[in-house]
């Protein structure tokens, strides 16, 4: 038997190893998705603001055009 009939790639295990992890990642991430979309979230209610400790990041808007 010759070196080329005995190194083909079907017969060399590492090249099945890659071949079977892949196709776990392909089929697993898959299944995360089609998990992800058949369980949607529901927006949680959001309630009234409560007033917060920290000041304004920006100055408030005067409320006519008289106010500087």
């Amino acid at each position: 038997m010759n070196d080329a009939a005995r190194n083909r790639w079907y017969r060399v295990p590492e090249v099945w190893l890659m071949i079977v992890m892949l196709g776990a990642t392909i089929i697993g991430s898959l299944a995360l998705v089609a998990t992800a979309f058949g369980n949607r979230d529901e927006l949680p209610h959001v309630g009234p603001r409560i007033a917060s400790p920290l000041p304004p990041t920006s100055a408030a808007r005067p409320s006519d055009q008289t106010t500087p």
